[in-house]
């Protein structure tokens, strides 16, 4: 399984220092997001929390459509995290084991 980044430039740089090989500037996201989230061999989506907030609807109707893979991880880009009143990933936990995690 590989691991997809999709982000702002300081993002991808940061996961592409770490190791991770198929990496997307938000350009290049927004014309690949619907294959990176049909592709089997995917088993991790990071993108930022502003990427997902532009491109909400097609994020909650791959987390609709009730596949295993790919896991879709939101994560803040360098200006900060988006206030909420849902954290996506206690929310992934939560859908992961079934149970809210304080």
């Amino acid at each position: 399984m590989n691991i997809v980044v999709i982000g702002d430039q300081d993002t991808v740089t940061a996961f592409r220092l770490a190791g991770v090989k198929k990496i997307y500037d938000t350009d290049e996201g927004r014309e690949q997001l619907k294959q990176v989230l049909a592709d089997d061999d995917i088993g991790v989506v990071v993108m930022t929390e502003r990427f997902a907030e532009e491109n909400r609807q097609q994020v909650e109707d791959h987390k609709a459509s009730k596949r295993m893979t790919p896991i879709v991880v939101e994560v803040p880009d360098i200006t900060g995290p988006i206030e909420r009143e849902v954290d996506p990933i206690s929310e992934l936990i939560r859908r992961a084991i079934g149970a809210e995690v304080t």
